[in-house]
């Protein structure tokens, strides 16, 4: 439950976001998979739920407010969740994705999530922080995000924070 600076939340963002090659991104720097976040404790930035806007490099506020019994109760009521600093949440609009790319969509999707997913894992590590993947409640999630969240489909979970220390 220990504070991340915002200068830490915002180097994974940007580095985990810059684009991938990949003959289903067009045009160059495409991206399927959008980026929420809950932040729990970022040092600068109010607790509350954001979506990241890749185009600006900014974290756009949808709902300020303590959100930490969510954040557990999404990630299948884990603790890891309502303890992290920050959960960033990967969702995608499936249905034009799919209907631009047939069932490859689901597919590319995936794997931009795990590449995105990968790239956060380092940059967190980078600065001595913790990052975990999670499942989640499918639905849930793009409800909590909703509206803005509306017509997309929840793909994967990363927490992020310091690392308990284990004795």
């Amino acid at each position: 439950r220990h504070p991340i600076s915002f200068e830490q939340l915002s180097t994974i963002l940007h580095s985990s976001t810059q684009g991938i090659p990949a003959d289903f991104l067009h045009p160059v720097g495409t991206q399927l998979n959008d980026l929420y976040v809950i932040v729990n404790a970022v040092d600068g930035l109010n607790s509350g739920a954001y979506v990241f806007n890749r185009d600006k490099g900014a974290l756009e506020c949808l709902k300020e407010g303590e959100f930490r019994n969510q954040a557990q109760y999404l990630g299948l009521q884990q603790e890891l969740p309502g303890d992290a600093a920050a959960d960033v949440f990967f969702l995608a609009d499936l249905n034009s994705i799919l209907a631009g790319l047939g069932n490859r969509g689901y597919r590319a999707v995936q794997l931009e999530a795990g590449i995105i997913g990968g790239k956060l894992y380092l940059a967190a590590y980078a600065q001595h922080l913790g990052a975990t993947g999670l499942t989640f409640f499918d639905d849930d999630v793009t409800n909590f995000f909703s509206p803005h969240s509306k017509g997309k489909s929840a793909i994967f979970l990363v927490a992020i924070g310091k690392a308990k220390k284990i004795k």
